[in-house]
């Protein structure tokens, strides 16, 4: 792969990872302005920490990946640029649980 290929194919990557957020926030976030309220709002019915709840979430994802690496003929449910894609975003989500827990911690 050229750096040509690899930089638009990094550019197609965050557009999607993008376009994934924006569109599965208000259901995530039952509409509630803290983009992190699904991981809070599930951790709370289930009396765990909500960067628990996001590692669950996350490791999801990472197990679908997995599973296409060790199986080439799996059915897709979903595209395996939307799991990359799904990958990116827990990633931005997950730091947002560590910085606000850390900041919380600092506040305390």
């Amino acid at each position: 792969m050229t750096q040509d290929e690899f930089d638009k194919l990094v550019k197609e990557l965050d557009t999607l990872s993008k376009d994934i957020m924006k569109g599965k926030r208000p259901e995530y976030t039952n509409e509630n302005e803290d983009v992190l309220h699904n991981f809070k709002s599930t951790a709370d019915r289930l009396n765990i920490s909500s960067l628990k709840v996001w590692s669950i979430f996350f490791d999801k994802q990472l197990q679908s990946i997995f599973s296409h690496v060790n199986n080439a003929n799996l059915k897709k449910s979903e595209s395996i640029e939307s799991r990359f894609a799904d990958v990116i975003n827990y990633s931005y989500l997950g730091l947002s649980l560590f910085r606000e827990r850390n900041d919380n911690k600092k506040n305390n």
